[in-house]
């Protein structure tokens, strides 16, 4: 079954909910490096991570530099850390060495601009994916970049693009950006993505999650696949 990222969080109300409908990771955004409606203290990302119950992975969104995404991860204590800001390569490599010391593992998210341009050092998505795949992070993300918003954008990302990714990628790759219950089952059904993440698409508002969304969001998982 494709696995599903839920992010976002910001209550145990909300927790509940997902954990309920069996989302399979829960995404908290801590500390990250801009203004964004979702944004959590690590101190509050981490009683809420404790608060999550077995058996349901806790993912840190984040982004800065190696010694402040470390610094986060040890006062949260999730089982993955996002990387979702402008970290280079070599910091990259860094994070998922130190963080996989600790048994932590990491996401990179590839932020792709309407242009299909990632918003990285490497600038190719192809060429991106084959370099992160060598780096010690466990997964690919790839999501929609746009000057306003660094990510929960709204905005789908190019199909053909996240194919190209996939096929170049020897580490999964999930899908995310623009993603909701009404059209979840058709992308599932034709990009196959290991996992994908959604947060807008399951809101009320910032940092409330629907209730009925979310619920038809996993059902509609399960039909995509049948």
């Amino acid at each position: 079954m494709t696995r599903v990222k839920m992010c976002g969080l910001m209550n145990e109300k909300d927790i509940h909910l997902c954990v309920q409908a069996g989302v399979h990771t829960l995404g908290f955004v801590v500390d990250y490096p801009v203004p964004v409606p979702w944004n959590l203290a690590a101190d509050e990302a981490g009683k809420l991570v404790q608060s999550t119950p077995p058996f349901v992975n806790t993912c840190v969104v984040t982004g800065g530099t190696v010694e402040k995404v470390l610094e986060i991860a040890e006062k949260v204590r999730p089982n993955l850390m996002q990387l979702h800001y402008e970290e280079t390569l070599d910091e990259v490599k860094e994070i998922a060495r130190q963080l996989n010391l600790q048994g932590i593992k990491t996401i990179k998210a590839l932020r792709i601009d309407a242009s299909g341009k990632c918003r990285f050092e490497i600038e190719d998505p192809v060429e991106a994916a084959l370099e992160l795949s060598q780096s010690g992070i466990s997964a690919i993300l790839v999501d929609s970049y746009t000057e306003s918003m660094p990510g929960g954008t709204g905005v789908r990302v190019d199909l053909a693009t996240f194919e190209k990714v996939k096929a170049a990628s020897k580490l999964p790759v999930i899908l995310a950006g623009g993603l909701n219950p009404e059209n979840i089952q058709s992308l599932v059904s034709r990009a196959k993505p290991f996992a994908v993440d959604v947060l807008t698409g399951v809101e009320v508002s910032p940092g409330e999650k629907d209730e009925k969304k979310v619920k038809q969001f996993m059902k509609n998982i399960v039909q995509s696949l049948a």
